[in-house]
């Protein structure tokens, strides 16, 4: 180590001061060849793999489906939903009128009555389990979902599923939800495919 022109002998380097530096410096380093390439300095992403996503006019198929959908049908649910009063989740379960076990029956209902015009291809069933004490229930209390299945015609395995849940919660009006139940299960038996749908109204 030498002495600088004022005389003084210099100050060692501190472990600091080298991290510092080093910190600077090799970010910069990074940088540099990022800001040399000029695609990526003028803000343009560079030319890759693949082809550009463009929008895919619907079949033949989705088309009829989307005509089938019914506004007047899904008003008539919706209605039919928010008059059962209350499908709160500790609602009755075994009044025929009012709360969440009436308007699982009717659900399962009307899902077996659009499982008769399928020619045995679409199935419905009801899938029970008890909930254990947990947020926003109190006791044990069992909880029924209602599960339409189509099966599909050559990939069974593969499944798309489409949910709508059925209850409602005490701190909003009763109503039906953003889905109806009901209208995806009218649909699902003119659904042509491959694969196997589901449509599954969960009651909790």
């Amino acid at each position: 180590m030498g002495t600088d022109d004022s005389g003084a002998r210099p100050t060692r380097p501190t472990r600091r001061t080298l991290l510092t530096a080093a910190t600077v410096a090799v970010p910069a380093a990074v940088a540099a060849p990022a800001l040399a390439d000029p695609a990526v300095a003028g803000g343009t992403t560079p030319p890759g793999p693949g082809r550009p996503v463009r929008p895919q006019p619907p079949g033949r198929e989705l088309r009829d489906l989307l005509g089938a959908v019914d506004q007047r049908r899904i008003e008539a649910i919706v209605r039919r939903l928010a008059a059962f009063g209350t499908r709160h989740t500790l609602s009755s379960q075994d009044d025929p009128e009012r709360g969440i076990g009436a308007a699982r029956d009717w659900i399962h209902e009307r899902m077996r009555t659009y499982a008769a015009a399928s020619g045995g291809r679409m199935t419905v069933e009801l899938q029970s389990y008890l909930q254990q004490p947990a947020s926003r229930i109190p006791v044990p209390t069992v909880i029924t979902n209602v599960v339409a299945t189509l099966r599909g015609e050559t990939s069974p395995t593969r499944t798309y599923v489409v949910t709508g849940h059925y209850g409602s919660r005490a701190t909003r009006a009763p109503r039906a939800g953003r889905r109806a139940p009901g209208e995806g299960g009218h649909l699902l038996p003119h659904v042509p495919g491959a694969s196997r749908r589901r449509a599954h109204a969960p009651g909790g």
